[in-house]
């Protein structure tokens, strides 16, 4: 049997707490999920991952893209919502967000009004890319 790099709890080890971990491993560790994931499950973990969570570096990339093989699981959200909170959490540092599929003219001019002083919406491929310089 093959050894594992990853050490197994002794008998009388406690297990670690996730709120112990350092704020700098817990952001790696949001930046690398969803917006739904982050919003739904990863800021209720713990308060220091909730608070984590409001850094607005984390916000700075919104990804709302999902394809139609998720749409299964996301169909119980409101994104357009979702969409709302975290755009509002990344107070001047939004830098790109797509909201293929779901976005309207109205969430478009939620996220202008705060962030953009140049809105650009180019068709490419039946997507929409806004740039906000």
């Amino acid at each position: 049997m093959a050894s594992s790099s990853v050490p197994l709890l002794m008998k009388d080890e406690e297990p670690k707490n996730w709120a112990d971990l350092p704020s700098e491993l817990t952001s790696s560790i949001l930046h690398r999920l969803g917006v739904i994931e982050i919003l739904d499950n990863a800021q209720k973990v713990c308060t220091s991952w909730r608070c984590v969570s409001k850094d607005p570096s984390i916000w700075r990339k919104i990804d709302m893209h999902y394809d139609l093989g998720e749409y299964f699981r996301i169909r119980n959200y409101d994104l357009e919502i979702m969409c709302r909170h975290a755009v509002d959490s990344s107070p001047g540092g939004l830098v790109e967000i797509d909201i293929s599929y779901f976005g309207n003219d109205n969430l478009l001019n939620y996220i202008a009004d705060r962030f953009c002083l140049y809105l650009s919406f180019l068709p490419v491929a039946q997507k929409a890319i806004i740039v906000c310089l």
